[in-house]
């Protein structure tokens, strides 16, 4: 794994200049988004693998476990998002008083080191998974109890590891080796997935390829000394600073987690009796089905959409135009596409009980513009160090989604359509207020 570090696109300096650090710099995002997508697409061939080898009664159990450990990373990312733009502002910084444009960063910044507060908040939070086993049966998560959740404690731990190491690596540009950590991470759950199907297929084989990928941060470290460079890069704020801006993140992350991972809880929750049983499915099916297309590229691209803003601060609000543009014309093709060909695609892959009409498909898919443009505004208000603004606005989403859900007059399809959209739009036009006024 050597290999990659030699071809790593960083600079050695605190930015990169010239056509060869473009180039290098487009060959990583390049790689970063094949990365993305194998990572994707296995996340979905372990779903099934585990669907298959588990069967219909157990598999549901498997899903809440997976759910569970991503939405609590998810919560984790909020130290990659704070470690990416800490990161780059201070590389930023130095190249600044490198060319007489800005005083020398304070010595108080050097204090804070990315992998030792990754272990913190990474035991912190295994701790706290270990202190919810009691109540795991009641969450309807038996078969887990016990060994199952010492593992997603363990595993949580090295998901936060590599959240640090995520951060350091986006925040030195180290895109190359950004996707090398991706796809590992990937691999190796696959590989374990694999290995439990062919054993006999247990819940807990399953759990174990749940947390698997999150050793990668470890053999990066050991056997790439860029990776250990990204590492000791500097932070623009002191410990207290840091720590505070990374709580606001993770609470953030946490809003995050609830709207994206924990939206079908939602939808479960605010089924009305005038319902159909299969249409929950269905929705629930269709929601996962097509935010996906938007969602997870986003979610990967989170610590490069940082980076960008960081960089383009100077331009404040007009900063957003772009992107904005990019997610809400990506949507509306979608969504053309969920109309003409969704419900012939979600009956050859799902069977026919799953049926949903075509418009229906295409609502769901356009809705998923609000929370992708959530995340847009918020990683810019993160950038523009506006972490109070980037929090209040996802949790402003997270409440009125779930108001909608409950409040709409409407058959179950429509009022999930108009929380995605409506919730998550409330969330982009607090961000967007709270940074033009900054930038004012």
């Amino acid at each position: 794994m050597s290999t990659p570090a030699a071809a790593d696109p960083a600079p050695a300096g605190p930015v990169g200049s010239g056509a060869t650090t473009t180039k290098g710099s487009a060959a990583g995002m390049r790689a970063l988004t094949l990365a993305t997508l194998f990572a994707a697409a296995s996340g979905y061939v372990v779903m099934l693998v585990a669907g298959r080898a588990l069967g219909p009664v157990d598999y549901p159990l498997f899903a809440t476990y997976w759910g569970a450990f991503f939405a609590l990373g998810g919560v984790a990312n909020g130290l990659m998002q704070e470690g990416t733009r800490a990161v780059r502002a201070a590389r930023t910084a130095g190249a600044d008083h490198a060319s007489g444009q800005a005083p020398p960063p304070a010595p108080a910044n050097r204090r804070v080191r990315l992998l030792p507060a990754g272990l913190v908040l990474g035991l912190v939070l295994a701790a706290g998974v270990a202190a919810s086993w009691p109540a795991w049966p009641s969450l309807g998560l038996p078969t887990f109890a016990g060994l199952g959740v010492a593992i997603m404690a363990v595993g949580i731990c090295g998901f936060t590891l590599q959240a640090a190491t995520a951060g350091a690596l986006s925040g030195t540009e180290r895109w190359g080796l950004y996707a090398v950590l991706l796809t590992v991470d990937a691999a190796l759950r696959l590989a374990v997935a694999g290995v439990a199907w062919a054993v006999g297929g247990s819940g807990l084989g399953f759990a174990l390829a749940t947390v698997a990928g999150t050793v990668t941060w470890a053999l990066l470290v050991a056997l790439i000394p860029a990776v250990r460079a990204a590492l000791a890069s500097s932070l623009d704020v002191g410990a207290r600073r840091f720590w505070r801006n990374t709580g606001t993140a993770m609470l953030a992350s946490a809003g995050t987690s609830a709207l994206v991972t924990g939206f079908p809880v939602f939808v479960t929750a605010t089924v009305r009796a005038s319902d159909p049983t299969p249409l929950v499915g269905a929705v629930i099916l269709a929601i996962t089905l097509t935010r996906a297309p938007l969602l997870v590229p986003l979610t990967s691209f989170q610590s490069a959409i940082i980076v960008h803003f960081v960089e383009r601060r100077a331009r404040g609000v007009r900063a957003l135009a772009a992107p904005l543009a990019a997610v809400t014309a990506v949507g509306v093709a979608g969504a053309g596409a969920a109309w003409l060909v969704g419900p012939w695609l979600i009956r050859v892959l799902f069977g026919a009980e799953f049926v949903l009409p075509g418009a229906v498909l295409a609502a769901l898919t356009a809705a998923s513009v609000g929370t992708a443009a959530l995340m847009v505004t918020g990683n810019a208000a993160l950038a523009f160090d506006r972490h109070l603004l980037y929090n209040a606005g996802w949790w402003l989403a997270v409440v009125a989604a779930a108001v909608l859900l409950v409040a709409v007059p409407a058959p179950l399809d429509d009022r999930s359509a108009i929380a995605l959209l409506a919730g998550p739009g409330l969330g982009v036009v607090l961000h967007v207020g709270g940074i033009l006024r900054g930038t004012r």
